[in-house]
């Protein structure tokens, strides 16, 4: 009984496989009528693969379905050639810009940073011949090609990074940006024009050609990936001589540097070595930061600004208040950080100074907020909290408050502070 249960099974299994072969064989027949190849027929589709037979009714039912379902099967597979065509023919260009790139960059090929001056891959793809090789319909694109296109993508690599390192130049030396001789660099064949802008590129890397990025309130040097690249923004580059004459000289003759061979984005801090740091020997060691050159350069301009801007201030307050405008009757700022006095500009600490110093800091920061002159008591109305004496702040503490500086001139104090680190401030 058992045995005759697992053969009528089978048989009945074998009879629905035979029904589904032949109303699969019927539809891909009606399919190939229709011009579809077999490549693209869809083989497990519920209405393909279906145990009953296939009448003229049964496939006026299942036609729309079963043919959008190829159609949708055989733009699959079209795109797909698509996209391995292009994704061939796209590395034959990245290898072929790769060669350019590296031509154009002349003796300076070797520093990869530098290559973010010529223009970028996807620019290089939207000149004709590039366009013309990506949009071939041909299966194969022989190397042939890619070299006889070589020459335009050559003159452009070497254009742009003319027109980039041209206008650093002009920044750099005061000119106009756009200021340019095209008729004598059109003079030039490609290896003249290569040896100009090699000349420039080893002008513009020296540590005492950086430049202050007023955007992002730091300095920088060419070709770090802030200066070199399509969507760079000269606009907000100025010359650190220009701002500030004689500091990275100084800077870089404190720290041993040769300041006429000295490279800025190429030494090795910018090479993902850990960088060489400095403390600032004009701040007070409790709160005198480590920075690296960049970071050094970018402490004494800010502070340079500061000192311009607020002696600026202070002076036109002080004309409008008294009427005077003898300046031995007014009251001075002093540059604390004036890179031309005597005194040390920074201080390469040891391990042990390092330890000292993060220890003095602590403890300044542990004083944050602990002292009474840090509560505004509760208690007294209408007192100035800047002069309530800390006898009668201690008998009432309140909210946590933090000061400003109101030696500083009107709108220049530093960001408020705990009374800690005002007592800092004040006493440097």
């Amino acid at each position: 009984m058992r045995d005759w249960h697992i053969v009528a099974s089978c048989l009945r299994e074998q009879r629905l496989q035979k029904l589904r072969e032949e109303r699969t064989a019927m539809i891909f027949a009606k399919l190939s009528e229709l011009g579809h190849l077999e490549v693209d027929f869809p083989r497990l589709h519920d209405e393909v693969y279906k145990a009953e037979l296939l009448t003229d009714e049964e496939w006026e039912r299942v036609r729309r379905g079963v043919v959008n379902t190829t159609e949708r099967n055989k733009n699959r597979r079209i795109l797909g050639q698509i996209r391995v065509k292009r994704s061939r023919r796209l590395e034959g260009l990245n290898y072929l810009w790769d060669k350019v790139v590296a031509a154009a960059s002349g003796t300076r090929a070797v520093y990869k940073a530098e290559k973010g001056a010529c223009p970028s891959f996807d620019e290089f793809l939207e000149l004709a011949p590039a366009t013309t090789i990506l949009e071939s319909d041909a299966e194969r694109v022989p190397k042939e090609e890619y070299e006889a296109i070589r020459p335009d993508p050559l003159q452009f690599a070497i254009q742009g990074r003319r027109r980039y390192l041209v206008k650093l130049h002009n920044i750099r030396n005061g000119l106009p940006v756009d200021q340019v001789n095209e008729e004598e660099w059109s003079s030039w064949s490609n290896e003249e024009t290569i040896a100009k802008l090699d000349t420039m590129a080893a002008e513009l890397v020296l540590a005492v050609n950086g430049f202050w990025d007023s955007g992002r309130k730091t300095v920088d040097w060419y070709p770090s990936s802030h200066l070199s690249g399509p969507d760079v923004d000269l606009g907000v580059l100025i010359p650190v001589e220009t701002l500030a004459p004689g500091l990275t000289i100084k800077v870089l003759e404190a720290i041993g540097k040769d300041p006429s061979t000295e490279e800025g984005a190429l030494t090795s801090e910018k090479l993902g070595q850990k960088p060489v740091v400095y403390r600032c020997a004009r701040c007070d060691q409790r709160v005198a930061p480590h920075l690296s050159l960049a970071q050094t350069i970018s402490h004494f301009l800010k502070n340079k600004v500061w000192f311009d801007k607020a002696s600026d201030s202070r002076e036109k307050a002080l004309i409008a208040s008294s009427g005077s405008k003898d300046p031995l009757s007014r009251p001075t700022l002093v540059n604390d950080h004036d890179w031309n006095a005597e005194e040390d500009l920074i201080v390469s600490d040891s391990s042990s100074d390092k330890a000292r110093i993060a220890k003095l800091q602590k403890q300044l920061k542990g004083a944050y907020g602990k002292d009474p002159e840090d509560y505004e008591a509760e208690d007294c109305e209408g007192e100035d909290s800047t002069t309530r004496s800390r006898s009668s702040t201690n008998k009432s503490r309140g909210r946590r408050i933090r000061r400003i500086c109101r030696l500083c001139p009107e709108g220049f104090s530093p960001q408020p502070m705990y009374f800690a680190a005002l007592k800092v401030h004040i006493e440097h």
